[in-house]
C-alpha cells in the first residue's frame, strides 16, 4: 500500500486477499529471526477474472477514509472497494453493445482524483466523485496507421504531467494528461507486447517490461527516445512479472523465471541476485516508507498422463507447488533524524 502497512494480492481464485506485515518486519521483536506466519485479513470473492487492481495513491491508515482500492473484473463494471470490504462505488464501462467490460489495466492519477482504464485502441477517463467518464482514442481510425494500435495492457504517470501507455502491439506511447495527445511513441523492442511501465523518480527515464523477454529496457525519453540500458532477467514466459523502483530511485527488483529476485542500481546499471527458491518470482516490491520488500511466486502446474511402460507399478513424480507471499527485511544502515517538541512556538505580535 502507498503507506507502507499492508499487502493487497490477487490469486487465481479470484479472491482478493490484504495482509497486514508481521511484527518482525520493522524491527527485531520476540520472534527473533523465526519466519512468522502471514494470514490475510480481509477477502472479497470475485464473480469473474480479476484482470487489475490498483492502491488509491493517498492511502493512509490514520485516515479511514483513504484506505480503498479499485478492481476491474471481467464482464463487470469498475469497483471502488473499502478496506472493510465493502464497495464505495461503481463505474460502467459499457461497450457499443451495451454489455460491461472489466479494463485490461486501470489506475489512479497521481492526486487520485481520476481513474484511467484501458482498452483496445482507447483509454477511458473516469471521475472519481461524479463516475462521469471520456474515452480518447489511441488511433485516429481504425483501419489509421497512426496513432497506438493495441490493447493498452499497463499504465503509469510522472510527476510532469505525462502518462506511459504500454500495449499488446509492441509499443508505448506517452501522452499529455492535460489534452491526452500522443507526444512520443516508443517502438523496436524484442519479446511481445508491453506488459509493465515505471517512470523514475524524477520523470526524465522510463523503464519497460514486456512479454517473452530476457531484459528490462531503459529509456531516454526527454532527449533521444532511444533505450539507455537493458537489465538482464529471464523472462520467457506468458506470465506477468512485476518489477518496482524503490522511492530513492537509485534502486530496481525483479524477479525472474528461475526463482531469483534481482536488484540492480540503476545508476550504474549493475546488480546482485537472491535467491529464494520458488518456481517464477512474479512480483518483486518494495516498501515506500519501510526497509522491506515482498515478493510473490506461482504458476500453474499440469500433471501430464504417463505413457504406457511394460512396468506394472509406476512411480508419479509429485509436482512441487510454491504459491507464497513472502515479505524480506533489506539489510543497511539508516540514519534516524529525530524530531524536537520541547522548542516553545513563537508568540505572534500584534
Amino acid at each position: 500500500s502507498p503507506d507502507g502497512s499492508c499487502l493487497l494480492t490477487n490469486n487465481a481464485d479470484d479472491v482478493l486477499r490484504l495482509f497486514q506485515l508481521p511484527e518482525n518486519v520493522y524491527q527485531d521483536s520476540e520472534h527473533g529471526k523465526s519466519v512468522l506466519p502471514m494470514s490475510p485479513t480481509l477477502g472479497i470473492r470475485e464473480g469473474e477474472s480479476v484482470y487489475d487492481f490498483a492502491w488509491f495513491p493517498s492511502m493512509n491508515a490514520q485516515d479511514p477514509s483513504t484506505c480503498c482500492f479499485i478492481t476491474s473484473v471481467r464482464d463487470h463494471p469498475i469497483q471502488l472497494w473499502d478496506y472493510t470490504g465493502s464497495v464505495r462505488a461503481s463505474y460502467r464501462a459499457i461497450d457499443h453493445c451495451e454489455r460491461f467490460v472489466g479494463p485490461n489495466v486501470l489506475a489512479f492519477n497521481l492526486d487520485g482524483s481520476k481513474i484511467y482504464a484501458g482498452y483496445e485502441n482507447m483509454v477511458e477517463i473516469f471521475d472519481v466523485h461524479t463516475g462521469d467518464s471520456t474515452k480518447h482514442p489511441t488511433i485516429p481510425k481504425r483501419k489509421s496507421r497512426k496513432g497506438q494500435k493495441g490493447i493498452i495492457s499497463c499504465l503509469d504517470f510522472s510527476t510532469d504531467g505525462l502518462y506511459a501507455a504500454g500495449s499488446y502491439s509492441q509499443s508505448i506511447g506517452i501522452y499529455d494528461q492535460t489534452n491526452n495527445e500522443l507526444c512520443l511513441k516508443l517502438t523496436g523492442f524484442q519479446g511481445g507486447g508491453a506488459t509493465q511501465v515505471q517512470f523514475s523518480k524524477d520523470g526524465l527515464y522510463l523503464y519497460s517490461a514486456s512479454r517473452h523477454s530476457n531484459t528490462i529496457l531503459c529509456w531516454d525519453i526527454r532527449d533521444s527516445a532511444n533505450i539507455l540500458f537493458e537489465l538482464p532477467r529471464p523472462g520467457k514466459t506468458n506470465q506477468r512479472m512485476q518489477f518496482d523502483v524503490d522511492a530513492t530511485g537509485k534502486y530496481l527488483t525483479t524477479g525472474d523465471t528461475e526463482g531469483n529476485v534481482l536488484i540492480y542500481d540503476v545508476s550504474i546499471a549493475a546488480g546482485e541476485d537472491t535467491e529464494t527458491k520458488q518456481h517464477i518470482t512474479s512480483c518483486a516490491t518494495f516498501n515506500p516508507v519501510y526497509p522491506v520488500m515482498a515478493t510473490c511466486s506461482g504458476q500453474r502446474k499440469f500433471r501430464l498422463p504417463c505413457q504406457e511402460s511394460d512396468s506394472e507399478e509406476e512411480e508419479e513424480q509429485d509436482i512441487k507447488i510454491d504459491n507464497t507471499l513472502k515479505t524480506w527485511r533489506v539489510n543497511g544502515q539508516y540514519e534516524w533524524f529525530p524530531y524536537d517538541t520541547t522548542e516553545e512556538e513563537p508568540q505572534p505580535t500584534a
